[in-house]
């Protein structure tokens, strides 16, 4: 079994009963639920904190580079979360 740790959390109202409705409707818990939503952007986030830790030792030339990779890493972490209402649409219609 995976190891695992507790943290405090604290979330608006509003996301908190959108997640605990989906996790009710889904006969899942408020922590599998946060945790699945979360699990799609590691691999970005995982490359941000190495571009994060090469850029102290980049010339100038490659950091300019690495920041516009910076640039498409913030945009995969975001466009799963902004693309999911057109998905959930798609299939609710």
């Amino acid at each position: 079994m995976k190891k695992t740790h507790r943290i405090n959390l604290n979330l608006s109202l509003e996301t908190l009963e959108v997640i605990d409705a989906f996790a009710a409707m889904n006969g899942r818990s408020r922590t599998y639920v946060i945790e699945e939503l979360l699990k799609p952007s590691l691999p970005a986030l995982r490359q941000l904190l190495k571009l994060s830790d090469d850029l102290k030792t980049m010339s100038d030339a490659d950091r300019l580079t690495a920041l516009a990779k910076l640039t498409s890493t913030e945009e995969k972490l975001s466009s799963t979360v902004r693309a999911m209402p057109d998905h959930l649409e798609g299939i609710t219609k």
